[in-house]
């Protein structure tokens, strides 16, 4: 789904950047004016990378614990991404409303299951305390 968004945007910027400059248009005026499309093809295209990148990490991380915990990460990671643009998604075909929900249900799932080790994920990726806006929701009194 992230990858059919990307190219989705990607393709739609560059039609309307030809439009714009084969009509006769100034360059920058075009891409003044296609800046919101660029803006999220961008982020549509370092989601996918991300997700991408982390998906080839997780199959390299032998089975156990710690792979059980970045799968579940990693789910989080791409079900909370189609999550937050679901609009989008629906507005293409690619997400129906029932479906919608169901990712809404299993992103409470995923945190619910991941509440455990919140406290060894902060540690792991050695986030400040000061950037840490609530730290008794992971469990520890500071």
């Amino acid at each position: 789904m992230l990858r059919f968004r990307e190219e989705h945007l990607i393709g739609g910027v560059a039609r309307r950047l030809k439009r714009g400059v084969d009509s006769g248009m100034n360059p920058g005026e075009v891409f003044s004016r296609v800046q919101d499309h660029v803006i999220a093809s961008a982020r549509a295209h370092v989601e996918r990378e991300i997700l991408e990148a982390f998906v080839d990490k997780v199959a390299a991380t032998p089975e156990g614990p710690l792979h059980d915990v970045l799968n579940a990460l990693c789910d989080l990671y791409a079900l909370s991404t189609i999550e937050a643009d679901r609009a989008w998604f629906l507005e293409h075909g690619r997400l129906t409303s029932t479906r919608s929900k169901a990712i809404t249900r299993e992103v409470g799932d995923l945190c619910r299951r991941l509440r455990p080790v919140a406290g060894d994920l902060v540690a792991a990726f050695a986030v400040p305390e000061a950037l840490l806006r609530a730290p008794d929701l992971i469990g520890e009194q500071r």
